[in-house]
């Protein structure tokens, strides 16, 4: 069912809540580990200078937590003053969402921000558009220190996490998005290699969408065929895709990671359209819907045949259809579908087969049967 405009509800909100930070001198940080009863993603955090836990270090994001303490023999110290920054790890969605609440700091018109040390813990680190994310907010790849042993600090800065995921954010966590569109809008950066328009954010080029969505081409090829520029925001840098999201007038993309950039968007003109991949409730993608203030359409794309598929929002695998959505909303907006009613059906039987031999996850001879099948079907 398509529909036009944002609905709220989860009644999510924006809080009034003004954020604080703690400083704790000769702080100590700990990296992430597993142990017994750990939250979803491990224990670690910051401790102070009689090794009490700081509370305010720990995560909450509702499905997944993190944080918490555990006891060290070894340690190693720092001379330096440090914002704590949390848990890091690769993947871009959840970098938005849960991990980049505390940078609110660094947006503060405070000219100690320039000197500030970045403290991080997980296994990973940043890279690409990570570390230009961090760039942006005026902070420097030798700024970022990664914590792999117990480490104490001349002083550790702990920002309250200014959003709980699904449920409100905060002025400060809106600031984070604003102050890297206004920096690249100051930096006079343009992206002009492709007309905006109209753009369509694929996923084709995207290694694992290939292996867990099925049909999205024939999407893209509608689209592109009423005038949309197909780009893959996985090959853009971060200022690319901030200045897109600020300057295109319409932009059209999957449900999942995607959308969640709409943060970075000041632009309250932007028509976004979401397509759901899935009947599958992405609660994370509400609260930028209603943080952006843009105008929302909400497409249903997807068609489920079994019940235990998908499996999750990230999981898939995921089927997408030439529906009853798609055509309604082509004939609203005096849009063409470059395909027969006769190609359609046809579309739809090839998709389904590949989306079934997604599920049996077994290559050659029993994708080999069903392609048979289909052709035996076509005669």
């Amino acid at each position: 069912m398509i529909q036009y405009g944002f609905k709220n509800q989860y009644d999510m909100y924006k809080s009034t809540e003004h954020m604080e930070c703690q400083e704790i001198d000769k702080g100590i940080v700990l990296p992430r580990i597993y142990m017994g009863n750990a939250p979803m993603w491990g224990l670690g955090g910051v401790c102070d200078n009689r090794n009490q836990f700081v509370e305010l270090s720990k995560f909450h994001g509702g499905w997944a937590e993190h944080g918490g303490y555990y006891s060290w023999k070894e340690e190693e110290y720092i001379d330096d003053s440090v914002v704590y920054f949390g848990l890091f790890f690769k993947h871009w969605g959840h970098f938005l969402v849960d991990l980049i609440g505390r940078m609110w700091v660094f947006t503060q018109n405070n000219n100690e921000k320039k000197n500030w040390k970045v403290v991080y813990i997980g296994e990973e680190e940043p890279t690409g558009n990570y570390l230009e994310f961090f760039e942006l907010l005026g902070i420097k790849e030798e700024q970022l220190i990664h914590v792999t042993k117990p480490t104490r600090f001349k002083k550790v800065i702990v920002p309250q996490f200014s959003c709980r995921p699904c449920i409100w954010y905060t002025n400060e966590f809106q600031s984070i998005f604003h102050y890297i569109a206004e920096k690249v809008e100051k930096e006079k950066y343009v992206y002009d290699k492709k007309e905006l328009n109209k753009v369509y954010f694929t996923r084709l080029d995207f290694a694992k969408a290939q292996g867990t969505e099925v049909g999205e081409e024939y999407i893209a090829e509608w689209l592109k065929s009423n005038g949309y520029s197909l780009i893959s925001p996985e090959k853009l840098s971060l200022r690319d895709q901030v200045y897109i999201w600020n300057h295109a007038k319409q932009i059209v993309c999957m449900d999942g990671t995607i959308p969640i950039n709409v943060g970075f968007s000041k632009n309250k003109e932007l028509q976004l359209i979401v397509m759901h991949k899935t009947a599958l409730i992405h609660k994370n993608l509400d609260l930028y819907l209603l943080m952006s203030g843009c105008n929302i359409t909400l497409l249903d794309v997807y068609y489920e045949p079994f019940k235990k598929y998908p499996k999750s929002i990230g999981e898939g695998p995921f089927l997408f259809s030439l529906n009853g959505d798609i055509q309604e909303y082509s004939h609203e907006k005096n849009m063409k579908i470059p395909f027969s009613a006769k190609e359609i059906k046809k579309i739809e039987m090839k998709n389904y087969i590949k989306y079934v031999a997604r599920i049996i996850n077994i290559k050659g001879r029993i994708y080999a049967i069903l392609s048979k099948l289909y052709h035996s079907v076509r005669k």
